[in-house]
C-alpha cells in the first residue's frame, strides 16, 4: 500500500520509534493526545485521521538524522541516541518525556585485573556506543595524561558486545543499561 503523492502536504511529520520500549510509550502519548491513526503492518508512514499530522515510524537511532536533516519536523527518541548520532548541533531538544531510561556502563571480566575504571585507561574498549565511550575515556585519558598510543582504544561492534572480552578483543566493554530518564522530543 502506498500513500497518495499529496497525502503529506500540509501535515506535521512526527518521527516515532518503530519498535521497542520507546515505541510502546510513544503509542500511549499519541493515544492520550487523541492522535488517531491506522498503521498498516508493512508501511512505516501513516496519516492521522483527525489532525494534520503524519507519523513516520523509524528506528530510534535514525530519528536524530531525519530531524536534523529536515526530512521530518520533529521526533521522539533517546538523549543517548542523539549524542551517539553526532546530530546534537543540528537539532533542538525541546522536552524531556519521562521515559526511556538508559546509561552507558563499563563492564569487565569478574576475575580480571581491572578493579576501577581508571584501570581501563589506555586499554581496549569494545562498544556499540563509540561516541559516548570515546568522550568518556577521552576525558579520563586527559586526566591521567595518556595520549597517542597510550590512550584508550575504542572499537565499534554492532552486536554481541558482551563476548568481546572472552574472545580477547577487549579489556572492557561499554553497554547501555536502563537507569535514568533519557527520552526527549526534538525539533
Amino acid at each position: 500500500m502506498n500513500l497518495a503523492p499529496n497525502a503529506l502536504d500540509g501535515r506535521l511529520l512526527l518521527a516515532v520509534p518503530k519498535k521497542g520500549r520507546l515505541n510502546e510509550k510513544c503509542m500511549q502519548i499519541l493515544a492520550g493526545a487523541d492522535i488517531q491513526f491506522r498503521k498498516h503492518a508493512r508501511l512505516d508512514l501513516c496519516v492521522s485521521l483527525n489532525l494534520p499530522i503524519a507519523l513516520v515510524f523509524l528506528p530510534a537511532a535514525d530519528i536524530p538524522s531525519f530531524v536534523g536533516k529536515g526530512n521530518v519536523d520533529l521526533g521522539i527518541t533517546g538523549h543517548d541516541v542523539i549524542l551517539e548520532s553526532k546530530m546534537k548541533d543540528h537539532i533542538s531538544e525541546e522536552l524531556r518525556l519521562g521515559f526511556g531510561k538508559c546509561a552507558l556502563q563499563v563492564q569487565v571480566p569478574e576475575a580480571g585485573p581491572v578493579q576501577t575504571v581508571e584501570d581501563l585507561a589506555g586499554k581496549r574498549i569494545v562498544t556499540s556506543f563509540e561516541v559516548l565511550a570515546a568522550e568518556y575515556f577521552g576525558k579520563l585519558d586527559k586526566k591521567l595524561g595518556l595520549m597517542g598510543d597510550q590512550a584508550t582504544k575504542i572499537e565499534y561492534v554492532g552486536g554481541s558486545v558482551e563476548a568481546a572480552c572472552s574472545l580477547g578483543l577487549a579489556d572492557g566493554i561499554g553497554i547501555v543499561v536502563h537507569s535514568f530518564d533519557s527520552s526527549v522530543l526534538i525539533f
